[in-house]
């Protein structure tokens, strides 16, 4: 795998902290792809994926669904209060989403089907919860923090997703607090405020950043 012309960028943050709008807003950019962890271990989770039989064998066929496809909801709802059922499922979907991933990486270097069309991958983006945990530093040119205030946070779930103020909170408490992001991060998009804000500063820092790193 060469870095020599695409660059490899990871973008991570906390729930609520608007990382998709910040991904879609990239994805209009020319050269742009983007890769989301979380949606590519859902899609290797389907049935015939690389890693359904370990998951089901793993957790039961409680967990499927009546046509034999995994019920996410059931699962979410086995590991989101069972720490080690979550590590479980981590280290079922981690590896397999990683291999994937660098898979990609190696496509995207001789240009990638985009949009219908070859086109040539200059920034490669991927972006995870978890980015910096499974050791995506190693792979990335640089990382990217997306960051909003706790309170804007809870207020997003809460309009967007319906969740209640206790579940927020029981989400974020499970991860790593600002700090451990910006001590491991090299650029920070603050998305506290109006997104038109929150442009501008994608604008100099894709300038500054993303087209030289």
């Amino acid at each position: 795998m060469t870095l020599n012309k695409m660059k490899i960028i990871g973008i991570t943050g906390g729930i609520g902290s608007g990382k998709s709008c910040v991904l879609k807003y990239l994805a209009e950019k020319e050269g742009v792809y983007i890769i989301e962890a979380d949606r590519l271990a859902e899609e290797l989770m389907n049935k015939g994926k690389s890693i359904y039989t370990a998951i089901v064998k793993s957790f039961g066929d409680d967990i499927l669904d009546e046509e034999g496809s995994i019920d996410r909801a059931k699962l979410a709802g086995i590991v989101f209060n069972d720490p080690e059922s979550l590590k479980l499922l981590n280290s079922l979907t981690h590896p397999a989403v990683k291999e994937e991933i660098l898979s990609r990486i190696d496509m995207a270097e001789d240009g990638f089907l985009k949009n219908d069309r070859r086109e040539e991958i200059k920034l490669f983006i991927i972006e995870a919860a978890l980015l910096i945990e499974d050791g995506y530093k190693e792979i990335c040119n640089m990382m990217c923090y997306v960051f909003a205030e706790r309170d804007v946070r809870i207020k997003r779930l809460i309009a967007g997703r319906g969740y209640t103020r206790e579940k927020c909170l029981a989400i974020m408490n499970n991860q790593k607090d600002d700090s451990f992001y910006l001590d491991n991060s090299d650029v920070v998009i603050d998305n506290s405020n109006d997104f038109s804000i929150t442009e501008r500063l994608i604008e100099d820092i894709y300038k500054k950043y993303f087209t030289n790193c």
